[in-house]
């Protein structure tokens, strides 16, 4: 099934429209990426809100998550688990074949929204202001900063990845932080839920107006957009509908943007860059060993803020975030006590543990650009070798971007390439992960990259990267598929007295 709406037969009532469409949700894998967020949202603003989760992750953070917030959850995909009265079913966009659930939705007559078809009705219906963070990739890191940010008690968020020992979704109060990234789960065709994508019928008749929006990067991102006009098409969009909009100019899609937006009266454009120049200079940030200090210059006065994450990258989307805070009036000492209290954000360049002098960290890099600026900033993060464990995200986007993966990981020791994560069960096309696997050895050397193989004969991934590295090095695990579950059984097979330890 790869539809996104569905039309409703044998139905005895109009679906409801408005705030009352989602009174009654039930999503469809409600603990991926981006469906948490918004579950929570819902659950926290008082809705009734059921969901399903697949097997492997019925003990998972998220799931536990899910239950504390009152949220319904049932494991697999029992087509009884929707119930009579719901009002809507909301899926992750990532079902490649008919669903159960999905089809008994159908037949009941219920209307059925991809992800975010839903973030755009409640957008839409939510009547307060609403900061929107979007772009082509790479938002994740500046939306839990920005939810952090304005964590004033008035303020509630859906992002597509919770802070460190926080929440993806909260409802909080009259203002609303959504990241609208459209990377949220693993897609298979062109995401119909992407947020310059919107279905047609008399509940979809406008497109969210932000008050306002952060555009994090945009550039060609497959399979949502397959080439840079895509991209820039979409985020003018974006930019357009809303009041204000945050331009971070090292971004090159961003700057382009910001070119756009001066052919004719639109938005307030707030540029956020590393020089004199931009509305918000950003300083050079500075390394404290554990932790970023970032220094802005806004409207005459300098302003710092001290933010625990990893990485160049994400340092700069923090500003990014920061510099939304400050354009929407935030004070700025307000900003920096409400930062001391993020931990970071969950598997974005973070530090699982060590064991055995090896450190793992988590990365959800998707993006080629993504996984190259995460590899490259782990050379901060150790003086032993980087070993970097890449599972590609999707049969589509692998083909599209396989040669730049591959590259992307030219700064690391060893590369370890596990098999694409995929829905589909039946692949009637080449494996793109030998284009991948091609294109590492390039730019390392064919003893330097590895693939995790199944079969009875083979080692599993746990054992290769056991074998790989010594004390004082970093694994860097990167995916969001099963390498979401593989840091924890490495820091076990890495564990004093393991036997995958005693290595030859």
């Amino acid at each position: 099934m790869d539809t996104t709406v569905h039309p409703q037969k044998n139905s005895a009532k109009p679906a409801p429209t408005g705030p009352g469409l989602l009174a009654k949700t039930h999503l469809v894998g409600a603990a991926e990426s981006g469906m948490e967020g918004l579950a929570l949202w819902l659950a926290s603003r008082g809705h009734d809100v059921t969901g399903s989760i697949d097997p492997a992750q019925q003990d998972s953070p998220a799931a536990d998550r899910l239950r504390a917030a009152g949220v319904d959850l049932t494991v697999g995909s029992d087509p009884g688990h929707i119930r009579n009265d719901r009002t809507v079913v909301v899926w992750p966009g990532a079902v490649t074949a008919p669903h159960p659930e999905l089809d008994r939705a159908q037949a009941m007559g219920l209307p059925i929204l991809a992800r975010a078809h839903a973030l755009a009705v409640l957008c839409e219906d939510f009547g307060h202001p609403l900061v929107a963070v979007g772009g082509s990739h790479g938002t994740t890191t500046a939306a839990a900063v920005l939810a952090a940010a304005l964590a004033d008690g008035r303020t509630g968020w859906i992002l597509n990845a919770p802070g460190i020992g926080g929440s993806a979704g909260q409802g909080g109060g009259p203002r609303l932080v959504v990241d609208l990234c459209p990377d949220a789960d693993t897609y298979e065709t062109a995401a119909p839920g992407s947020w310059n994508s919107r279905p047609t019928g008399p509940n979809f008749h406008r497109r969210p107006s932000p008050s306002v929006a952060l555009i994090a990067a945009a550039a060609a991102n497959a399979p949502h957009f397959a080439d840079n006009l895509e991209a820039l098409d979409a985020a003018t969009s974006l930019a357009r509908s809303a009041d204000t909009v945050v331009l971070p100019t090292w971004d090159t899609g961003a700057r382009i943007v910001h070119e756009r937006l001066t052919d004719r009266p639109g938005p307030t454009t707030v540029t956020v860059g590393l020089d004199e120049s931009a509305d918000v200079w950003v300083l050079t940030p500075r390394w404290l060993g554990s932790q970023y200090l970032l220094t802005l210059h806004y409207q005459g006065e300098q302003h710092q803020f001290i933010v625990p994450i990893a990485g160049h990258h994400h340092a700069l989307a923090a500003c990014a975030a920061i510099a939304t805070a400050l354009a929407v009036g935030e004070d700025a000492k307000a900003v920096a006590e409400r930062l001391a209290a993020f931990a970071g954000v969950e598997r974005s360049l973070a530090e699982l543990g060590t064991r055995a002098s090896v450190t793992v960290f988590e990365s959800r890099a998707r993006h080629p650009q993504e996984v190259s600026t995460d590899v490259e900033a782990a050379r901060l993060l150790t003086e032993g070798s980087i070993i970097a464990v890449l599972e590609p995200d999707g049969i589509a986007r692998t083909t599209a971007h396989a040669a730049k993966l591959g590259a992307a990981l030219a700064k690391a020791d060893h590369a370890v390439l596990l098999p694409t994560a995929t829905p589909l069960t039946t692949l009637n096309a080449p494996d793109p992960l030998d284009a991948v696997a091609t294109a590492a050895t390039a730019a390392l050397s064919a003893d330097q990259v590895h693939r995790a193989r199944s079969g009875p004969c083979e080692s599993d991934v746990e054992q290769l990267v056991t074998r790989l590295v010594e004390p004082g090095d970093l694994v860097l695990v990167i995916g969001t598929g099963e390498a979401a579950r593989l840091g924890p059984r490495l820091l076990e097979h890495l564990a004093p007295g393991s036997p995958t330890t005693d290595r030859p």
